[in-house]
């Protein structure tokens, strides 16, 4: 996914895609891995994580391989938007994991640590990408490498995934650790229940769920917007080149590293786990580097990159404690599903990042689409 933004430039030079394709390409993608998210996050409550994620990498390497190899605008667009259903499945059954074998008191600090991963490849993904096409002259690349690293990850999964503790004989988390807000979620929690029983009881009436998908749905929009557009915006409009406009992604993504590490500690250790008081503090930040970035984007490289790492820390932080509330409210085994409708409806507003960004700057230039 990193990968097709980071080349989009050459990508759409060479093949002859257009803005307007490359944004209903984006928005389908968005409402295709929300799809996949709710979907398989359904499943994956009833699955083995180990079964459900490795088979899902090996899918994801090959269909990278295909990207690579495309010649045609139609069959590259409907790769690209087929890896957004796969990719879609990776994210329930690692969720379900880690709320079944880390407890509340402490499963801030540990979802930080994973939600950390994502970052560490999106900020690797488009210097790796660039430096990739930079050497070999050749976009396609940029989808090969990365299918090489997912193929390794699929095998890593089906050697380590484990099910819940309960399945190897041990006990529940929340007994082992003795977490009294862990054993209260357990207490209120049904036994035996259907995944549609569970589903619309703890789930979809959940107002403390839909409180977290509505505040996660508008970050999703920026983050989206600085995810697909941010190079082409500083390739075509100012003249950047390619390794230096990707190179503000890896400030983006570095700062979502550190936004979303402390985040999960500070909610843990400062709060109590509350995570909505933590998402307000680091909102701020947010703001703060939205607005950094309009009064410096013409003045020095470095403050701007420095916006944008504000602004990752600003995105990420929120958006992992988002996850971890909605998991945290909902049953006990229903964090495959509380995430995938969560993902579901907030990539809505990454697909509002798409082909709907690329009317508005048709029609009325990047100043209407930073005005929005």
């Amino acid at each position: 996914r990193k990968a097709f933004a980071a080349a989009a430039p050459l990508l759409m030079h060479d093949t002859g895609m257009t803005a307007v394709q490359f944004g209903t390409a984006s928005s389908i993608y968005y409402i295709l891995y929300g799809i996949s998210k709710f979907g398989s996050g359904l499943l994956a409550d009833r699955i083995n994580p180990r079964l459900f994620l490795a088979p899902t990498l090996l899918v994801i390497a090959i269909i990278n391989i295909g990207v690579g190899m495309s010649n045609n605008v139609t069959i590259l667009l409907a790769l690209y938007c087929l890896t957004a259903i796969a990719q879609g499945c990776g994210f329930p059954p690692i969720a379900k994991a880690i709320s079944q074998w880390y407890s509340k008191s402490e499963r801030g600090g540990w979802y930080s640590l994973w939600n950390t991963s994502h970052n560490v490849g999106g900020a690797l993904a488009p210097l790796i990408a660039s430096a990739v096409i930079a050497y070999s002259g050749n976009w396609r690349y940029a989808f090969f490498v990365p299918a090489m690293i997912t193929l390794i990850q699929a095998i890593i999964s089906a050697v380590f995934m484990r099910d819940k503790p309960e399945k190897y004989g041990l006990p529940n988390v929340g007994l082992w650790r003795n977490d009294r807000k862990q054993l209260e979620i357990n207490n209120r929690s049904e036994t035996g229940l259907t995944t549609s029983r569970m589903f619309c009881t703890y789930i979809l009436n959940n107002p403390v769920i839909w409180f977290a998908i509505c505040g996660d749905l508008c970050i999703y929009i920026i983050r989206t917007v600085t995810d697909d557009w941010v190079s082409v915006y500083f390739v075509k409009e100012l003249g950047w080149d390619l390794i230096k406009s990707n190179s503000l992604v890896a400030w983006f993504e570095v700062g979502g590293i550190l936004g979303g590490l402390t985040s999960g500690v500070i909610s843990d250790k400062f709060f109590h786990a509350d995570r909505w008081t933590t998402i307000l503090i680091y909102s701020l930040f947010l703001i703060l580097g939205m607005g950094g970035v309009a009064l410096t984007i013409h003045i020095h490289y470095y403050l701007v990159a420095i916006c944008f790492f504000i602004i990752g820390a600003g995105i990420y932080a929120p958006q992992m404690l988002f996850a971890l509330g909605v998991i945290e409210a909902s049953h006990a085994d229903g964090a495959g599903a509380a995430t995938g409708l969560k993902g579901g409806v907030t990539y809505v507003g990454a697909a509002l990042a798409g082909a709907p960004i690329a009317m508005i700057q048709k029609y009325y230039s990047w100043n209407g689409v930073f005005a929005l």
